[in-house]
Parts: C-alpha cells; structure tokens; sequence
C-alpha cells in the first residue's frame, strides 16, 4: 500500500493507526516546521491534547522547564540527517504533569529516497524512570552508611590495637620472669589468645582502609628471594610444632633485586602460609616461587603456597574471597580466624594489579597461586 501524496495519509492507514495501543505522531517531513499532521487517541489520552489542538503544530509544546536541551538537540540532529533515534525525553502534559516518554522516531521515505514523513511511537515509562531513581538513591545511601560503618570498625580496630599491643608485652615480660610451669602453660594460652584477637583487630583495619580507598602500595626496591625465605623462616616454630614439612623452593632466574611493595606481599604470602599450616595436619606445605613472564623492564611472578591438608569443598571455592567467610562453621570453632584474611589478599593483589586463584581437592590439599606483576631495578654505573 503506497502514500498517496506528500502531505495526506491514506485513510486505510488513519484508521489503524488510531487504533494502535501505543501513542503514535506523524510529522510532515517535508515542511520546515515540521508540523504534526497526525495523532491517535493514545497520544491525546496521554498528554491531554486533543487532536485538533495539536495538528499544524510542532511537538515542541510537549517540552517544559526541566527537559533536558541535550536530549533536545540530539532529536533535532536525528531529524536533520533523516536516521532513526530510541531516547527518552522528559514531557509535559496539557495540565503541566511531568511524564517520562522514551520516543522512537523512524523517518519513511518515498521510492525516490525523499523523506516525507517521521512517525513517532511513544511509551509512558515514568514508572520505571521512578524506580531506576530509588534504585539509585538506594544505592547512595548503602554506600554512605557502609562508609560510615567502615569508618566506625577502622577508628574501633585502631583504638583497640594500642591496649592489646600493651597486653602482649606484659605477657612476654610476665613470662621471662621465675614462673612455675602451670603458669607458663596460662600465659601462652593467654599469648595465643591475645594474638588471635590481635591478628582480628589488624584485619578489620585493614579491610576498613580498603574499603575507604585508603590503602596505598609502595614502589620501592626489594630482595624477593631473601624476602621468601624470611617468611618461611617466620613460620618454621609453627610448622615444627606441628610436625610438618615446611620447604620453599625458588626458581634461580628471579631477580636478585625488584620495584614493588614488599610489605604487602609479605602480608599475602603469611596468610597463604599460616592458613596452609592452620588446615594441614600431616604432610608438608610448600612455597614456590617462579618466573612466570617477562616483558622489556615488568617481569610476572607466581608464588604458589601448596598443602597436603583438608582441602577445599569444590561448591565452596567461588566464596572463599568474600569476607567473614569460611569454608565450615566447624573448622571456624576449631581453627578460628575472623574469614577476613583471603579477602585481604585479593584486595591488596588487585591494588598490586596482581592476582590469587585456588585449586583443591576435598581431603587432599589446597595450592593457592599468585601472580604478581614487578619492575626490574634500573642499575645506574658508577662513574670515575
């Protein structure tokens, strides 16, 4: 079926189009003004114009005070280059009621490739927009009050690590005194306590800073091997204790000397470390350390921290990196912990652009990896 003139519709058209469910406009295309040459009864039911009030004029009596003049001008542009545009708009009614319109405006062009006409289809969607903005004021309000509960938990975990920091040195100089060995056995309950909480205290500072963007990393240069063997040194008395094999292995193609943040990497790896003792009772725990990738002055480590231990449910793995988690309420009464320690790790990797991933099989170990990318030191000649 063909338009029939320039300026008309046929009435076979007229006549399904006022049916339509939807709000539907037509534009003269080839008169400047571009003036409405038809409307259904949608559209007067949606904005309170009659049909004979609007006819002849252009659609701009629909824009009030608020509609934005960008999403104005981005019409006008569609208009001027005779392409189709999907935007919302917002309108007003004849009585001056604020309406959300996403309009669809498709141009229609005669077999010469003129432009007669832009039909215009229009959906009430000031619902969803209502929504969409108590989503959004939701959404502001979450984030206000869990900054201020992270402020709170850090100003808390600062106040409280001063007094248990006293606590522990009283311990230890209790415990260098002339005690019996009842009394030695109370204090190193009292030691192993007073560090649990110690070590909650400093994760819940550390995750409050993380969570306020206020956890900086540092470039400075450092030794990674002699850093790896450090931390393995640190955990030996607890492995020993419990009878595990505690080995570190290093590729010798690793820098002698790197650009990174050695005091968070060191913090990573002693959670890798001290978890894989905390969940294995027999066997051995293994720290390795490789050359994963290198490119001009960046060169990609992977630390891998193996168990022979509990091991990991497979459903489990994908919540281990969420905080206060843990993979058994059985093994949080009998190891402990505050299920923050594995969340620290990835935020202070991904702050490092580095990251950790985890294999394991129930009753058989855990290997954690981390990649972490480092720069190489820039050796400068001495001169004379």
């Amino acid at each position: 079926m063909s338009i029939q003139n320039r300026h008309s519709i046929p009435i076979q058209w007229e006549f399904l189009i006022s049916k339509l469910k939807s709000s539907v406009t037509v534009v003269d295309a080839t008169s400047p003004e571009l003036p409405l040459i038809f409307v259904n009864e949608q559209f007067t039911a949606l904005t309170g114009y009659t049909f004979e009030e609007v006819v002849g004029q252009n659609c701009r009596f629909l824009q009030g005070r608020d509609t934005n003049p960008e999403t104005v001008s981005k019409i006008r542009e569609a208009l001027k280059q005779r392409v189709s545009i999907k935007i919302d708009i917002l309108n007003y009614t004849k009585s001056g009621q604020r309406f959300w319109n996403e309009l669809n405006i498709d141009p229609i062009f005669d077999d010469e490739g003129q432009c007669l006409f832009f039909v215009g289809i229009q959906y009430d969607i000031s619902e969803r927009k209502y929504a969409e903005e108590q989503l959004r004021r939701a959404a502001k309000l979450a984030e206000m009050n869990s900054r201020g509960h992270l402020e709170f938990i850090g100003k808390l975990s600062h106040e409280l690590r001063t007094p248990l920091n006293g606590i522990m040195g009283m311990i230890e100089l209790t415990s260098m005194g002339e005690i019996s060995e009842e009394q030695k056995e109370y204090l190193e309950l009292a030691r192993q306590s007073g560090e649990a909480l110690l070590n909650i205290v400093n994760n819940s500072l550390d995750m409050a800073k993380l969570g306020r963007g206020k956890m900086k990393v540092e470039q400075i240069e450092f030794q990674p091997l002699k850093l790896v063997q450090q931390i393995v040194r640190t955990h030996e008395p607890a492995a020993e204790q419990k009878k595990i094999h505690l080995r570190c292995q290093a590729d010798m193609q690793v820098p002698d000397v790197l650009i990174g943040d050695p005091l968070r990497l060191r913090q990573v790896l002693d959670n890798l470390l001290s978890n894989a003792i905390k969940f294995t009772e027999e066997g051995e725990v293994l720290l390795q350390l490789d050359v994963k990738e290198q490119h001009g002055d960046e060169i990609t480590l992977e630390f891998s921290v193996s168990d022979t231990g509990i091991g990991i449910p497979e459903e489990k793995i994908n919540q281990l990196f969420e905080a206060f988690t843990q993979t058994d309420i059985s093994h949080a009464r009998r190891f402990g912990g505050s299920g923050l320690g594995l969340t620290i790790c990835k935020e202070l990797l991904e702050l490092m652009q580095g990251d950790i991933t985890v294999e394991s099989v129930l009753g058989q170990g855990t290997q954690f990896h981390v990649t972490l990318p480092l720069l190489r030191q820039h050796v400068i000649p001495h001169v004379g």
